[in-house]
């Protein structure tokens, strides 16, 4: 414990009067700690002396000998006194502390004058670069006439060219009107005939949508062929030279939809298909292989479809799906 109090008294000797005789003794330490305060707060502010290079290399290298004393260890010391041993600790670690700043120091110096090097090169490199800078405002500005010129230059040679190619348009447009108008007039032609047989061909539709849906192909076939065209022939009704209800309904781009949101292609599912869509009244599918159910859920689904079952537990045998 006497060797503590011993480091301390050395730590703290002054500058070139390291404590030697009665100056390192018990009573010089005890007098050193006579104000407990005073001497924590010490303690506490010595890393800013070792930091600021005020302890002298003599007075640590003093203390390295007791250091050096294997029973000179916290847990040691810490068992006759809890404070001696605190304080062996502070002596050990600001040794260390010393040693780790003497070594550090010079490499400060030598960052130190590193930055000094390195602030005069970005003073030297800030005056370049604003040379630099000086000069490429210099060449944007002469880039910026010379891009207005090109622009002008561009400007003049598209609108030449957008003028030559209107007029190609144009001579192109005259001529193609030219072979239009025997199309036009065979299509205005074609119409004033539609519109005498328009009335018969949508009675017939209407008939086709209001009452074939429940009868199979051969007896679809028999109603129109067999009955309904010699009826309205018979009435004097005009009609088309081969009228087809299913063309009447609907177009090819119609039927192609259809068929690629999963309707079937055949000739019947296509007539169904335009019962459906076109009635005004819901109909009634029977769909045993399940293939309109899919193309109704398929196209309503945008539609935000909902889907109803009605099972066993309502009082039905089998389920149906209504839209």
């Amino acid at each position: 414990m006497q060797n503590v109090c011993l480091c301390v008294v050395l730590l703290y000797s002054p500058p070139g009067k390291l404590a030697k005789g009665d100056a390192l003794s018990w009573n010089a330490a005890k007098l050193l700690m006579k104000e407990p305060q005073k001497f924590l707060d010490g303690l506490l502010e010595f890393k800013s002396v070792v930091d600021q290079g005020k302890v002298p290399k003599a007075n640590v290298d003093a203390c390295r000998p007791f250091i050096a004393d294997p029973e000179f260890t916290p847990e040691n010391i810490g068992n006759k006194s809890k404070a001696a041993g605190g304080i062996t600790s502070f002596i050990i670690n600001i040794v260390i502390y010393y040693d780790i700043v003497s070594d550090v120091e010079p490499k400060r110096r030598a960052l130190a004058e590193a930055e000094a090097k390195l602030d005069a090169a970005n003073t030297k490199l800030t005056q370049v670069n604003a040379l630099v800078a000086d000069l490429n405002a210099q060449l944007a500005e002469l880039i910026a006439k010379f891009d207005e010129a090109v622009g002008e230059k561009n400007a003049v040679i598209a609108e030449a060219e957008k003028c030559a190619s209107k007029l190609d348009l144009a001579n192109r447009l005259v001529n193609a009107l030219a072979s239009e108008n025997v199309r036009w007039a065979k299509g205005i032609e074609d119409l004033t005939k539609g519109l005498d047989v328009l009335v018969g061909d949508v009675l017939l539709a209407s008939a086709f949508v209001s009452y074939v849906g429940c009868f199979t192909k051969k007896y679809r076939d028999e109603l129109i062929s067999k009955q309904w065209v010699p009826y309205l022939i018979k009435g004097n009704v005009q009609l088309s030279p081969n009228p087809d209800p299913l063309s009447i309904l609907v177009d090819e781009a119609t039927t192609a939809l259809w068929c690629s949101e999963g309707l079937p292609s055949d000739r019947v599912s296509l007539e169904n298909g335009a019962v459906c869509t076109i009635c005004e009244r819901w109909p009634l599918v029977i769909d045993p292989q399940l293939q309109a159910i899919a193309w109704i859920k398929e196209r309503e689904q945008k539609r935000n479809l909902q889907v109803c079952r009605l099972g066993p537990g309502t009082g039905s045998q089998h389920h149906q799906e209504r839209s």
